[in-house]
């Protein structure tokens, strides 16, 4: 493969530069990531990837670097100056990465978007996917970079039937431009619950004009979408289908209902359609209930990779103490003040070893809060969280909860967050068959 110049717009704040970065690195490629000087010599991400040959530089060197890179990537929350717009050769992003890369060029495509219900749909319908024989994968959006599942394309051993895309209006922005508004083939796209659409064919206000062209051979959308689809002429009336449709057996399932009708679009039976979804417990490492043992639940969010993540992840959860496994790999200079609130609302605490947590440990002992660990395995995690959730229970009758929520990346010690998650759910198995015994 020959060697192109990349230039990377930052790390970003949900870690998607160092996604990219890693990503090109790989495959041989040079790399120049933009950071403020100031983030160099505290960041462990920046050592990380200094080492596999990456080269920092300032702002101040962004225009000439720019003249250089065959390549200039865009990461979610980086906004690109004009003159950078303007002077560069090649301009792209991680999802548009994706769908251009010839190894996904013969692989099924699909799109789900919308304002909410994008990623149980997406979930839902990979998950599907492949209990009906098709090798899919699922592309998550928020604080996920698409360069995570390029890396897995990229390599041999793997190979995907389907990809699944669940796409926010501001990465179908982003992605347009990358892509300069010329998508390839895109087999379905599913519409969850409304997007702004065009009045007519040259209307180019509205975001939907930005991602429904020719390139979309089917189009499912509910029916108050469908009905200015229709009319706006934008794509071909015999191209866009309404749901739910009569047969629909998931009516009102979130996810479940237009993930059914994704599948009947691309050929299958109604009564497979219907059974692929038999065996759907929900979306893996998002709050994921993993089993309950006297009392206390054991709960998989290890996909929550920012700290913000963790809030939202324990908003649902007041009332029930919770004894929080936290920390891991620091990948985006994340401001940790942001963990303090989640930190205060639990019960116990059991860190995770990484970077995150060596930046956070002096913190908590500054506020003299307790911890335990950090621990390198997972196991010894969750059984000292058990131990602590089972003291604090006591002979009280009151439901308790075991949350395995990070806040932080997984790399140092896992593939990925979502083998830390399958790790998480191996020790709490495992635990509870010790338990029978």
């Amino acid at each position: 493969m020959v060697s192109v110049k990349v230039l990377i717009l930052g790390l970003g704040a949900s870690g998607g530069g160092a996604e990219a970065a890693d990503y090109y690195l790989k495959l041989g490629h040079d790399v120049e990531i933009i950071s403020p000087q100031e983030k160099r010599d505290k960041d462990s991400m920046i050592d990380f990837l200094s080492s596999k040959g990456a080269v920092f530089i300032s702002k101040d060197e962004i225009m000439d670097a720019v003249d250089k890179a065959d390549l200039v990537v865009k990461i979610p929350g980086v906004p690109i100056p004009y003159l950078v717009k303007k002077k560069a050769k090649h301009i792209t992003n991680d999802i548009a990465a994706l769908l251009e890369n010839p190894k996904t060029e013969r692989m099924t495509k699909i799109i789900i978007a919308g304002s909410k219900g994008k990623t149980s749909t997406a979930s839902a319908l990979s998950d599907a996917l492949n209990n009906l024989g098709m090798n899919a994968a699922f592309s998550e959006g928020l604080g996920y970079s698409a360069f995570h599942l390029l890396s897995d394309i990229e390599n041999e051993e793997k190979a995907y039937d389907a990809i699944v895309i669940e796409m926010s209006l501001w990465q179908i922005k982003d992605t347009d431009t990358a892509l300069g508004h010329v998508w390839p083939r895109i087999d379905i796209l599913g519409i969850t619950d409304t997007i702004p659409i065009p009045t007519s064919p040259s209307d180019m206000s509205a975001e939907g004009s930005l991602f429904i062209g020719p390139w979309i051979r089917k189009m499912i959308a509910p029916r108050i979408l469908w009905e200015r689809i229709m009319l706006s002429g934008i794509i071909r009336r015999r191209s866009v289908k309404m749901y739910p449709s009569p047969l629909n057996p998931f009516r009102n399932k979130p996810g479940m209902e237009l993930g059914w009708e994704c599948i009947r679009a691309l050929g299958f039976r109604r009564k497979d359609a219907s059974k692929a979804f038999d065996r759907y417990k929900g979306i893996p490492n998002r709050l994921e209930l993993i089993a309950i043992k006297d009392g206390i639940s054991f709960i998989n969010d290890s996909s929550s990779v920012l700290p913000i993540s963790v809030s939202f992840s324990m908003r649902g959860m007041k009332g029930t103490p919770v004894h929080l496994i936290l920390g891991g790999t620091d990948k985006s200079r994340i401001d940790i003040s942001e963990l303090e609130a989640p930190i205060d609302e639990s019960v116990s605490l059991t860190l995770l070893s990484g970077s995150l947590t060596d930046k956070l440990i002096p913190e908590l002992r500054r506020d003299n809060i307790k911890f335990t660990g950090p621990y390198e395995k997972m196991d010894d995690a969750v059984r000292d969280a058990y131990s602590k959730a089972l003291s604090h229970k006591g002979k009280r009758e009151i439901p308790e909860i075991i949350l395995l929520s990070p806040g932080a990346y997984a790399d140092e010690f896992y593939a990925n967050e979502f083998e830390r998650g399958k790790e998480f759910r191996s020790s709490v198995l495992c635990l509870i068959d010790e338990s029978a015994k």
